[in-house]
């Protein structure tokens, strides 16, 4: 059962704890022990009881991570109810001590917006929790915040109420849960009234706690004045004089098979189309060959074709040697060759200067691709990189096991690592705003890695499947239907973004949200 407990967390013994508001979890639970831990306690916690810890609670980038997961330690290793020092207590919590589950509370929904971004309905609640001691939930929360630490220095999504959401999300036994909605814990708003969210929860009608909503370390940003905003205006006409041609959703809807996009995905569809675009990739074209042929899926559905074009190394030869090798175990196994007119040197192909000309010559030959392989019988289309380097063999039938229309997995550069592939992101507030107009040239938009409006799938680790803005290509699942409904890889800009990216935000615009799996992974060669 729920001990008889209250802890709160506070900096240091120097600086005052304010009095009003633990005076009031002491005076509504009398007979009840209460205790402040400081962030000296919360660390000495950790090395006691948590070691292996240590690391990753020392690695955060601020306290307030480290508080956040200081509060679910103290929960699995004391039980009790937690509190943050902004709320007050304004009813008797002994009605929860008889309680075996964990239990919560959702925040009010003028507070979901980034929950919703990620395909959540609501948004638990992490200042105010109760829980038996050694609940194996906390476990699970903790193994979650292990894979979400690349989230870092994301506070909601690294330790704090997303995190703990998609930790709830996946937990396997939520029979051991009580969520209820915000009227226990936290009823009133932002605005200091109470919300008109539903009642629901076996709790929820006992209001034990109000939630002051002091905290200003998640705000976006800081208003920009003066002379910033000056740069700003003229970013914005330098983006409308030098923007080029682009395209606009009214003209790719016009050429969209609506009835053929919004064709389920059928139990059946099992066909696959794989297509593998190269140039310059002798280095790494045995190892492509490899990862195919071990592929757990039946060989007689799996077409494969390359198309090549451009290279200056012994692609083409080692192409035609290992298609030999190879043919016998697909249905079909071939190479086709484009010219895009663009060499490139492999070492200077992330230059920004030249990443229009070049993703707007790998869309060229998405598309061609497109137009010489896929046929009536194809029930799906598999984009891979020819420098991924390994994925498990049963990839393929995880992904079409997804029946998404377009899917895609999380491709690193290490095992555990940070997300390689950044073009498959979550864009969770508007773009279109301040700095946007800063990370724009000549119609592309290229914000630095860690713009704070995109969520790449390293920063989303505490989901198991996200909604995404935009997809990338190393690794990519198309539904047939999409390609032959007419959506193909812009060769210019639409929405100031080009080829796999604006593919799926074509995707999204037109109702077929792309899917990304941050906890599937696929690695991409370290070069």
């Amino acid at each position: 059962m729920i001990p008889r407990v209250i802890h709160q967390t506070w900096k240091d013994k120097i600086l005052p704890v304010p009095k009003e508001w633990p005076e009031s979890w002491r005076l509504h639970n009398p007979g009840w022990d209460h205790r402040i831990w400081t962030d000296d306690d919360l660390l000495q916690l950790v090395r006691h009881h948590y070691p292996s810890l240590e690391p990753l609670y020392q690695s955060y980038s601020s306290q307030i991570q480290r508080a956040d997961l200081g509060r679910y330690l103290i929960l699995h290793h004391s039980g009790g109810i937690y509190a943050d020092i902004d709320t007050d207590c304004i009813s008797s919590a002994e009605m929860l001590h008889n309680e075996s589950r964990v239990i919560l509370c959702c925040e009010p929904s003028e507070q979901i917006d980034l929950a919703t971004a990620h395909g959540l309905d609501h948004l638990l609640f992490n200042g105010v929790m109760a829980s038996p001691r050694g609940h194996d939930f906390w476990e699970h929360v903790i193994r979650v915040a292990q894979r979400s630490r690349h989230a870092d220095p994301l506070v909601l999504e690294s330790t704090g109420p997303l995190m703990l959401t998609g930790a709830a999300q996946s937990y396997p036994h939520p029979e051991m849960l009580s969520i209820n909605s915000c009227h226990l814990f936290t009823p009133a708003m932002s605005t200091g009234t109470d919300s008109a969210d539903p009642i629901y929860g076996e709790h929820a009608q006992l209001r034990i706690s109000r939630h002051h909503w002091r905290g200003s370390w998640f705000e976006y940003g800081k208003k920009r004045r003066g002379i910033r905003r000056l740069k700003d205006r003229f970013r914005k006409l330098r983006y409308h004089l030098m923007r080029g041609p682009f395209l606009t959703k009214e003209e790719i809807a016009a050429t969209i098979d609506t009835d053929t996009l919004v064709q389920p995905v059928q139990a059946s569809d099992d066909k696959v189309l794989i297509l593998i675009p190269v140039r310059d990739a002798g280095p790494f074209l045995d190892r492509c060959f490899e990862l195919l042929h071990r592929l757990d899926y039946p060989r007689n559905k799996m077409r494969v074709i390359f198309c090549e074009g451009d290279s200056k190394d012994d692609t083409v030869a080692r192409l035609q040697s290992l298609v030999a090798r190879y043919s016998r175990d697909f249905a079909e196994l071939w190479v086709i060759h484009l010219s895009t007119g663009l060499p490139i040197a492999r070492a200077k192909r992330s230059k920004r200067k030249l990443q229009k000309r070049r993703r707007a010559a790998l869309a060229k030959v998405r598309n061609h691709l497109i137009d010489a392989g896929l046929t009536d019988q194809d029930d799906w289309v598999l984009w891979i990189d020819a420098d991924v380097c390994d994925y498990p063999a049963d990839i393929l039938k995880r992904l079409v096991g997804e029946k998404e229309k377009v899917i895609t997995p999380d491709c690193r550069r290490e095992t555990g690592g940070r997300s390689f592939d950044l073009n498959s992101f979550l864009e969770c507030r508007e773009t279109k705003a301040n700095p946007y107009y800063k990370y724009v040239s000549r119609g592309l938009f290229m914000p630095p890695a860690d713009f704070e409006r995109r969520r790449h799938l390293h920063t989303m680790r505490f989901l198991e499947r996200v909604p995404l803005s935009a997809v990338g290509g190393t690794m990519l699942l198309v539904h047939a239907s999409v390609h032959r409904a007419g959506l193909r890889f812009p060769e210019i800009p639409y929405d100031d973004l080009l080829e796999t990216e604006a593919f799926g935000r074509m995707c999204r615009d037109l109702g077929v949200t792309p899917i990304g799996l941050p906890n599937i992974e696929i690695l991409h060669v370290m070069t």
